[in-house]
């Protein structure tokens, strides 16, 4: 078998507090092969970006990637990669669409402008074929008046359409893995739909690998093939998109589906999961779901979980899982 396009291997991130420094990463892995779309789901603030920007080697100082991280693209070492390396690679045949397009557009530069940048930093090509190039981007990311977008300075666009034009420069070059922080964040549904069918494409007709980053399980389902679910900065499950949306092992995964609102429930109280997720300094050294769980016994809070292979290629790390399984 062919090794995987991107494999991450016990990636930590940390960053200093007062206890020292805190992983908000903490020891997650994952492989991705050409072509496949893996999601990377969790609540807002579990590591699921910083996991992200580890790969892209952009963690905002003070923080950083620690040693034990090991990051390898088509074969070649990330975490030993020169910066000149690493800016050759970023763009090329690695590319992000951020989740905050209000502060990765330079404010004075034309945003068509900006798109053709991008597109003339990686390729031979005149600006006149990159400008024709941006603006049928533009118009198939569903940006009105493209042409005459073109022109239009960031400060100029809403929240939605500096997105859209995050996502053009993001696919311009077509690269090879493409990371996707909430791509539909801030988009009305018909947008969204548009911006899934883009990104389908590319999966499909180029052969894009993609890493998409979301809380959204209806987007889930409609572009994985497989998904992995974080929590605090570890991973808890693993696993095809089926065996993960139908069969869910973990009780965090549970909970999460189990929040989704069904038409059945209109009228009813929505399901939640009780309780907060704890800060980073304070997360317990057994499970990290420990005070939220429904499930949670003696072991779970200092014992760390154990590595469970559930049905067909999935995995999840947990104490009443395994107790279930009499292992």
């Amino acid at each position: 078998m062919s090794k995987p396009l991107l494999e991450m291997q016990n990636v930590s991130v940390t960053f200093p507090s007062g206890a020292g420094r805190v992983a908000v990463v903490d020891e997650i892995s994952f492989s991705l092969d050409e072509g496949e779309v893996l999601a990377l789901v969790g609540e807002s603030g579990c590591g699921k970006t910083m996991a992200a920007l580890a790969l892209m080697r952009l963690i905002p100082k003070p923080g950083r990637a620690e040693k034990t991280s090991r990051i390898t693209f088509d074969g070649k070492d990330v975490m030993a990669a020169s910066v000149d390396d690493m800016r050759a690679l970023r763009g090329y045949d690695l590319s992000m669409i951020f989740q905050d397009p209000m502060t990765c557009l330079n404010p004075v530069v034309r945003v068509g402008d900006q798109v053709v940048e991008a597109i003339r930093l990686h390729e031979s090509v005149s600006y006149g074929a990159a400008r024709k190039r941006t603006i049928e981007l533009f118009e198939r990311v569903g940006i009105p008046d493209a042409e005459q977008r073109f022109s239009t300075y960031p400060h100029l666009l809403s929240g939605g359409l500096k997105q859209r034009v995050m996502i053009s420069m993001a696919v311009a070059t077509k690269p090879r893995l493409l990371i996707a922080d909430e791509p539909t964040t801030a988009l009305d549904v018909t947008v969204q739909a548009q911006i899934l069918e883009l990104l389908r494409e590319l999966q499909r007709d180029l052969g894009t690998t993609i890493l998409l980053i979301t809380h959204d399980f209806a987007v889930v389902n409609e572009l994985a093939d497989r998904v992995a679910v974080m929590y605090a900065g570890k991973m808890v499950e693993k696993g095809t998109r089926y065996e993960l949306l139908k069969m869910p092992r973990h009780p965090y995964t549970e909970g999460l589906l189990g929040a989704i609102p069904h038409a059945a429930q209109r009228g009813h109280e929505l399901n939640e999961i009780e309780g907060v997720v704890p800060p980073p300094a304070l997360w317990p050294a057994g499970c990290r779901f420990t005070n939220r769980c429904p499930k949670a016994f003696e072991p779970c809070e200092g014992t760390l979980p154990p590595r469970i292979e559930t049905s067909g290629t999935g995995v999840a790390w947990c104490h009443a899982l395994a107790k279930a399984s009499g292992r």
